[in-house]
């Protein structure tokens, strides 16, 4: 059978057409690039947490492109862009990320006003994101663990509901009356209700008064003084950074002399930069892995990575021979999320979501550098568990600021 010019025309045309179509679904393929994106607090007042993903995420883009890449695709950070912890902007950052489809996996924003702005957005779009911080249950369990996970979230911050558990073992033996106070975000609300329940739970003739006050509000006066009048014993606080400080403050100024815990924000730089002096015996939960002797091996690695690029700085903190524990939590999280992301594009063979979500799923055991073992499932989709979590108390000796830990 002989073919007429214009039908050799027409074939060729049709050919472009399914070529078009092939990579329009596979849009990695058009560049031989693994393409991620991000919308993070890289600016303004919590710039600690949206600055520290970026360098975690840059740190492990940088070792799979030395390496070679996923099966020789360089692997490339397409869009980082910058909501300031703000949830509007988290949603107008995401709608520009979740429009371009190059990108075929996601990060979670920091902190989970703006995750639970966006989450739904993501569940709806179906690509996998990997949340590296933000705390609330609901951003991986939106109707609780027996509900099941959002089909492509996956997790390894420190939830509310395992924070709580570790808090409540650390304080529900110890004293009978907690003062309790907390943002009055969705984490601040949800972690101090956890907590609460999971105090009661473990000795139910503690008392627990709490207080709620707004983020970056400059004085908790009202606060400290009606749970002082209850009778507290220790105060507790669920919070960040910076409003820690704050209170910490307002209790020497109120002579408040009582034992002082926190959530993870009790030991992140802007508390331990605000509070001075203060911060000296402040006790709080956080991940495990950077306060073992010896570190972990995947753990030691990041750290070396960290420090190669980036010197003894305000994430890794005052003490050049130890990384203080937080940059596992901003820094480790990221870094471990993209690590996860691109080993189950690897193992998957594929850039299609549904592939990606099933590998990751099928990973266990991974080594992390903020969890000494990672493992999903179809029914577990949050990685980080109590046993992963430590106490630690704050020594300060002149500028240097020591983390120990007080109980695993």
């Amino acid at each position: 059978m002989t073919m007429t010019r214009g039908g050799l025309r027409s074939l060729a045309m049709l050919a472009g057409v399914a070529m078009t179509a092939m990579l329009a679904t596979n849009p990695a393929a058009a560049e031989d690039t693994i393409k991620l994106g991000f919308t993070a607090a890289i600016t303004g007042p919590f710039n600690e947490f949206g600055e520290g993903i970026r360098r975690g995420a840059e740190i492990a883009v940088e070792q799979w492109n030395a390496n070679g890449g996923v099966d020789g695709k360089k692997v490339e950070l397409a869009e980082v862009l910058d909501d300031q912890l703000v949830p509007d902007r988290a949603v107008q950052n995401m709608r520009r990320i979740l429009d371009n489809e190059e990108i075929v996996a996601l990060i979670a924003p920091s902190g989970s006003g703006p995750t639970l702005a966006v989450v739904d957005m993501v569940e709806a779009d179906g690509r996998p994101m990997c949340n590296t911080q933000a705390q609330t249950p609901k951003i991986t369990y939106p109707n609780g663990p027996e509900g099941g996970p959002r089909p492509n979230v996956f997790s390894v911050s420190i939830d509310n509901t395992v924070e709580a558990e570790k808090l409540a073992q650390a304080l529900g033996s110890q004293f009978k009356n907690i003062g309790l106070l907390h943002e009055s975000t969705g984490y601040g609300v949800t972690g101090a209700e956890l907590v609460a329940n999971a105090i009661k739970a473990a000795n139910p003739d503690v008392q627990v008064t709490t207080q709620s006050y707004n983020q970056r509000a400059q004085d908790m006066t009202a606060q400290l003084t009606h749970v002082q009048r209850a009778g507290a014993d220790v105060i507790l606080v669920i919070g960040l950074g910076a409003d820690l400080a704050v209170i910490r403050k307002n209790m020497a100024r109120l002579n408040i002399n009582l034992p002082f815990y926190a959530s993870a924000g009790g030991i992140t730089p802007p508390y331990m930069e605000g509070a001075g002096d203060l911060v000296k015996g402040t006790r709080a939960a956080s991940t495990k892995a950077l306060g073992l002797d010896p570190l972990p091996p995947e753990t030691k690695k990041f750290l070396d990575l960290y420090k190669a690029k980036h010197g003894v700085d305000r994430w890794w903190g005052s003490d050049p021979d130890k990384a203080q524990i937080p940059i596992a939590t901003t820094v480790g999280t990221a870094y471990d999320c993209v690590n996860l992301l691109l080993t189950a594009i690897k193992n998957a063979k594929s850039t299609e979501p549904e592939a990606i979500i099933k590998a990751m799923e099928e990973i266990k055991d991974f080594p992390g550098a903020s969890i000494q073992k990672i493992s999903f499932s179809p029914e577990k989709h949050r990685a980080l568990g109590v046993d992963d979590l430590a106490v630690y108390e704050i020594d300060k000796q002149g500028d240097t600021i020591k983390l120990n830990m007080v109980q695993e």
